[in-house]
């Protein structure tokens, strides 16, 4: 009982934090419900609202996981949804496989990640003064931007983890509206990530690189057909956060706050997300390239009926971020793939030499939801 008092306490000053930034009260408990607290604590914090407002929601995005290459007309929004007569299961059906030597355990949560961010990812390293970054990946290019030179462009593992965290988020709570936890160690614990303070530690890298993201603006073009055969090009442009409410520690890191997504990304979020497993990002998080290299196969594979050719000119064009010799780079690809597929064990891909590889269709890493 003094335990449950403990949290009810805690949880009380929490929320009185959360409407002092001018938060709704159901906003507020769908957050909590979220991060797993019991459900009778919550209604004794909350008895105006519904009981049943606080049982874990089944929420379902518009479109789970990357979209099938189809032809659609110029004139169709980019990322117009396809499944409004037939919606899609509950995030909550899907399992990823579990990962080598943990077999009949429980599987981890799962993630999502923005599908453009798969296909044309972050700058691995810091890009410097650099106010743009583009990254191509055969039809679509992805060209990430700055409102704020002085700041930078985002880059490397917390940059991923920061947009992966927004994504899966934005999908769970199906709101462009998201807190970042009590306190930036809260936010980190969500996060999975050490806390350390100092010039180089945990704390001042987020707090840096989540304002980097919060400053970027992205352009996504992509090659479109119409059934004619006439081609055409679809663009999107957009901020990447539309409002952000920030509160500094006496370390001036960021302590705790609340970001919205703008409605472009929102919609495009909801739209074009592949699901990840939580535990292979755990496991790749040391590399941008391994983590590159994981959600690019998932994405790739997840459909993939024939086999498919990809060559080293199109990794590099993909990820070579910096490399100016293409064997170093290629050195380092495979170096990431080796990893992942000692965690993607099921995928199918064998390299071609100098030519590049040869993707083969392999049972997803995340099992396909029941209907």
């Amino acid at each position: 009982m003094a335990d449950t008092s403990d949290l009810e306490a805690r949880l009380r000053t929490q929320v009185q934090k959360y409407a002092a930034q001018g938060v709704r009260r159901p906003r507020i408990l769908l957050d909590l419900t979220l991060a797993g607290h019991p459900p009778d604590v919550l209604q004794r914090i909350f008895p105006d609202i519904p009981a049943a407002f606080a049982a874990q929601p089944d929420v379902t995005p518009s479109v789970i996981g990357p979209p099938a290459p189809q032809r659609i007309k110029p004139s169709a929004p980019l990322n117009a949804a396809a499944s409004r007569t037939a919606p899609p299961p509950p995030v909550s059906q899907w399992l990823p496989r579990p990962l080598p030597g943990e077999e009949g355990q429980p599987p981890e949560p799962v993630s999502f990640q923005f599908v453009p961010l798969i296909q044309c990812s972050y700058p691995h390293t810091d890009p410097g003064p650099l106010q743009a970054f583009v990254r191509r990946n055969g039809w679509l290019e992805v060209r990430l931007g700055t409102t704020r030179p002085d700041c930078g462009l985002p880059y490397g593992i917390p940059a991923r983890l920061l947009t992966i965290y927004l994504t899966t988020q934005a999908i769970r709570t199906q709101s462009p509206e998201i807190f970042l936890g009590e306190s930036i160690n809260d936010f980190l614990r969500r996060l999975d990530v050490a806390i350390s303070r100092g010039p180089r530690g945990s704390l001042r890298s987020y707090t840096d690189q989540l304002l980097r993201l919060i400053f970027s603006h992205i352009s996504i073009d992509e090659k479109v057909v119409e059934s004619s055969g006439r081609t055409g090009l679809a663009l999107r442009q957009a901020l990447f956060v539309k409002e952000a409410r920030l509160w500094w520690d006496d370390d001036q890191c960021v302590d705790t706050g609340t970001i919205v997504l703008s409605d472009d990304i929102f919609q495009s979020i909801l739209a074009r997300s592949a699901p990840l497993s939580t535990g292979a990002i755990k496991a790749l998080r040391k590399s941008p390239m391994d983590l590159d290299v994981y959600m690019w196969l998932v994405h790739r594979l997840y459909r993939l009926s024939k086999p498919s050719p990809v060559t080293w000119q199109q990794l590099s064009e993909q990820f070579g971020h910096g490399y100016r010799n293409p064997r170093q780079f290629r050195q380092h690809f495979l170096a990431s793939l080796k990893k992942v597929l000692s965690i993607y064990e099921q995928a199918q891909v064998r390299p071609m030499g100098e030519t590049g590889l040869l993707l083969l269709p392999s049972r997803p890493h995340l099992q396909r939801p029941s209907n």
